[in-house]
């Protein structure tokens, strides 16, 4: 009887590995639109001092559930020459939507305020991001940007070689609701479990 009851509970690890193993196969698909807003702002862009800041959102991409995702990406330009150096104004936020349509069709939005220092030939930065959340959901799949250890990202300054500078958005996107094909699976695996107890419980009684 043990190794009977044994038998079925390997047939329903089975099942729910091949199930698992098929939502972890499912495909996000998604863009983004990001914003700015606050003194010297508008829209994708932002202008202080001697210095430009913009964001290129991304266009719409499909990735694997479990993928490192690209939101985008900062872009850091000095428009003055040597020396020139200038302060993020005060109360400058930035937006970053995701609007995703597949697994299942929804927006959800990071926002937090930009602060900081920028300045060129020496390079130098301390200009960030700092997200109110690192983890939004859109209809069933969790994004969890990636920050440092204290909640900021990062956004690199110009240099002499790289002029305007970039810095990229990542994001951990993971499904969370198993597509039709793995609950199908998982329902046909314990309707088995099901019916081979019930042989066995049969056997047993005659």
């Amino acid at each position: 009887m043990i190794r009977g009851m044994l038998k079925h509970v390997r047939n329903a690890s089975l099942v729910v590995a091949l199930s698992a193993a098929t939502a972890g196969a499912q495909i996000i698909t998604f863009s983004t639109a990001g914003s700015f807003t606050g003194t010297g702002c508008a829209g994708t862009t932002c202008t202080f001092g001697s210095f430009t800041l913009s964001f290129t959102n991304s266009a719409s991409a499909s990735y694997f559930s479990g993928s490192l995702v690209d939101l985008g990406q900062f872009s850091t330009d000095a428009l003055g020459g040597s020396g020139t150096s200038a302060t993020l104004p005060a109360g400058v936020m930035f937006t970053l939507m995701i609007n995703q349509t597949a697994p299942g069709a929804g927006s959800n939005q990071y926002v937090g305020s930009l602060t900081g220092e920028l300045r060129f030939d020496p390079s130098f930065s301390s200009l960030v991001w700092t997200p109110t959340t690192q983890v939004i959901t859109v209809d069933g799949v969790v994004y969890d940007i990636v920050t440092d250890e204290a909640g900021n990202i990062n956004i690199a300054g110009p240099t002499t070689t790289q002029d305007p500078n970039t810095t990229v958005v990542k994001a951990l996107a993971t499904a969370t609701v198993p597509e039709p094909a793995s609950m199908f699976l998982l329902g046909t695996g314990l309707v088995g479990v099901l019916g081979a107890a019930r042989i066995q419980r049969k056997r047993k009684n005659a």
